[in-house]
């Protein structure tokens, strides 16, 4: 408990220290991201079966969320798509990639409520990278990782941070990215039944 405490005092203590409107998408989804990170965190993704779960998850969370974003979003600020290489990935795994998707779709949030949304895509290339160090010292030498190494994903994030450090209240980009977490923790959830089963 006490580690647990710590903890959430130093992430409390980064989000104090980050830029305003990164700040707030932190502490609105902190216990989302939390949740999925645990689910999520069950698999080991040097197991073939359990890393093919984990991509599912990725792909079917993302063709709704990529659906929804290219209709709202900026053609400028749009994140670049990861599907097909979540799908060569389960390809080379030898693991069917079916096409369903969990739909995804928002209220009107207002004219901003994308980066909501683009932020939580962006941010998770930081854990794939964590993710991709250490299957590359634990899993097969040919095991697939093109969504984990892609570099497009990062560089996204790289020019998306100046629009996170607006001062301005952007409450529909805060249930954005509330919604967001919560859509994949859903699609994990249904995943990871069969898993654990």
């Amino acid at each position: 408990m006490g580690s647990d405490l710590k903890g959430n005092a130093r992430m409390l203590g980064r989000c104090n220290d980050a830029p305003a409107l990164r700040s707030r998408l932190r502490a609105a989804t902190q216990d989302n991201h939390q949740s999925l990170d645990d689910a999520l965190g069950r698999l080991d993704l040097a197991v073939r079966s359990e890393y093919a779960c984990f991509l599912r998850v990725q792909v079917q969370a993302r063709r709704g969320v990529e659906r929804w974003l290219a209709s709202v979003c900026p053609p400028e600020w749009l994140p670049p798509s990861q599907v097909a290489l979540l799908e060569s990935d389960l390809s080379e795994l030898g693991c069917a990639s079916d096409n369903s998707h969990t739909a995804f779709a928002l209220g009107d949030e207002g004219p901003v409520a994308w980066l909501g949304t683009a932020w939580v895509l962006a941010g998770s290339s930081l854990g794939n990278k964590m993710m991709e160090r250490d299957l590359s010292a634990r899993a097969p030498v040919d095991w697939p990782m093109a969504f984990l190494r892609d570099p497009a994903m990062p560089a996204f994030f790289k020019a998306l941070r100046p629009l996170l450090a607006s001062t301005e209240i952007n409450l529909g980009a805060e249930r954005a990215a509330f919604a967001t977490f919560a859509h994949f923790q859903a699609v994990a959830e249904r995943q990871l039944t069969g898993v654990d089963a």
